[in-house]
C-alpha cells in the first residue's frame, strides 16, 4: 500500500518506513522505503490539490524525513525504541520513565568535567588521548544498549543511553576546550 496524504498518520517511524521495529535495520533497505515514499508524498505532487491535502501532503512528507533521520542515527533510533516503550529518555519527568542516574555516577561525571579543565591546562595531546578514552567509553555504552534492546530489557537500554548523552556532553566539552587550546 503506498502512502497518502489524506491518511491517518502511521503510528511510528517505523511503520511509516515499513520497517520492523527493531534496532537492527538494513540501512539500504530503509533508504529505498524512504526515497520511494518521499516520491510519492512529495509536496511538488500536490500543487493543484486543494489547500487541504496540500497542507496534509506537507505534514505528511515532513514526518516521513523526521522518522528517516531518526531511524537512519543509531542512537536516535536505539532512543526512539525506548520510547516506543515507555521510556522517553528526553523526558525529565518521573512519568516520562527516564533513568535517573546514580549519585557516583554524577560525581564521576564532574571528576571527569575537572580532568577536562587539566588536560585543557596540559594541552592538545592531553585533550586528544581524553577525547579518545571518552569516545571508546561512549561506543561500548551505546553498544551495551543495543544488546539490551535485544534482549527487550528496556530499562538496562535507556539508562545505557543515558549515560551515553553523559559522555557526549562530556565529549562537546572537550572539542570546545580544542579549539580554545593554544
Amino acid at each position: 500500500m503506498s502512502p497518502s496524504p489524506s491518511e491517518p498518520a502511521a503510528p511510528d517511524h517505523f511503520a511509516a518506513l515499513g520497517q520492523p521495529r527493531r534496532y537492527e535495520l538494513d540501512r539500504n533497505g530503509l533508504e529505498s522505503a524512504y526515497l520511494e515514499r518521499a516520491r510519492l508524498l512529495h509536496p511538488d505532487r500536490f500543487t493543484g490539490a486543494p489547500a487541504g491535502e496540500r497542507r496534509r501532503a506537507l505534514e505528511a512528507s515532513a514526518a516521513l524525513n523526521e522518522g528517516y533521520r531518526v531511524l537512519r542515527d543509531p542512537v536516535r533510533r536505539a532512543e526512539y525504541l525506548c520510547k516506543l516503550s515507555g521510556i522517553d529518555v528526553d523526558s525529565s519527568e518521573p512519568q516520562g520513565g527516564a533513568p535517573t542516574m546514580s549519585q557516583e555516577f554524577l560525581v564521576e561525571m564532574i571528576e571527569r568535567r575537572e580532568a577536562v579543565d587539566e588536560a585543557r591546562e596540559a594541552g592538545v595531546s592531553a585533550l586528544d588521548r581524553l577525547r579518545a578514552e571518552v569516545e571508546d567509553e561512549a561506543e561500548t555504552v551505546l553498544d551495551d544498549a543495543i544488546a539490551a534492546l535485544a534482549a527487550a530489557e528496556v530499562r538496562r537500554a535507556a539508562e545505557a543511553l543515558v549515560k551515553r548523552r553523559y559522555l557526549q556532553r562530556l565529549l562537546d566539552e572537550i572539542d570546545e576546550a580544542s579549539t580554545e587550546s593554544p
